[in-house]
């Protein structure tokens, strides 16, 4: 089968379930995982019958199969699956986002936000896929709304209190390592200007609460190149309490 029509094909399954799930999400975006693949289940058993029933239909009106609609060869039995997966995919990666619950009690917390309930440890914290738009979040029975109002990580602080710092962290080359490319940490500096004690915000920085110790970069960097990245660090305690 030339590669062409293939490609079409695929594109043709996937556009039609993004399509489905796209109408899907924006109108109930809250819908839990455990409804919405089901329903991509029925529809793409829904879709698979439709060209069983049409390609038996078509063979007892032509006897045969010659000049039969691309959509109903046999090869449709394998991209419709493909392609509702790959659609599925794609648009619940867009309507979800990572919220991180950090945890600053001395006592574990109870977080049920988006159909999930989880524990978090004291001077802990998990991060849960979430809906973009208004959440109803509980903390141990108490309720909030929180509004995430687009996609990228966002950081939930239990009874506010934490405070966080913003910090960059600067890699650089110490030895050429061009298998993996890796960089190594060379330097650490604190913002005392970005300190942060909010209860809900969005995390801007490209790591939290620790920096790796390094990181990759393209093959194509030149050597000698120093690579800054933002970090955002939780503040001790005794200043956390510092409003």
């Amino acid at each position: 089968m030339d590669r062409i029509v293939i490609l079409i094909r695929l594109a043709v399954a996937i556009f039609l379930f993004y399509v489905l799930n796209y109408l899907l999400y924006s109108t109930f975006n809250q819908i839990p995982d455990f409804i919405s693949a089901p329903i991509n289940v029925i529809l793409v058993i829904g879709a698979l019958y439709y060209v069983y029933k049409s390609r038996k239909q078509f063979i007892a009106d032509n006897e045969d199969e010659e000049g039969m609609p691309l959509q109903l060869e046999k090869s449709s039995y394998f991209f419709l699956p493909l392609g509702a997966v790959i659609a599925f995919f794609l648009v619940y990666s867009s309507f979800r986002t990572s919220l991180y619950i950090d945890n600053g009690n001395a006592v574990p917390v109870e977080v049920t936000i988006a159909s999930t309930t989880k524990t978090v440890a004291p001077n802990d914290f998990i991060v849960i896929d979430t809906p973009l738009g208004e959440n109803e979040i509980s903390i141990n029975g108490k309720k909030k709304t929180i509004n995430i109002l687009d996609n990228g990580k966002w950081v939930y602080n239990v009874d506010n209190l934490n405070s966080y710092i913003e910090g960059t962290v600067d890699y650089a080359d110490q030895e050429v390592r061009s298998i993996n490319n890796t960089q190594d940490t060379t330097a650490t500096k604190l913002s005392v200007d970005k300190i942060i004690h909010k209860e809900f915000f969005k995390l801007e920085s490209d790591f939290i609460f620790e920096a790796p110790e390094t990181i990759s970069v393209s093959k194509d960097t030149q050597t000698g190149t120093v690579h800054t990245q933002t970090v955002l660090y939780r503040l001790p305690k005794g200043i956390s309490q510092v409003k």
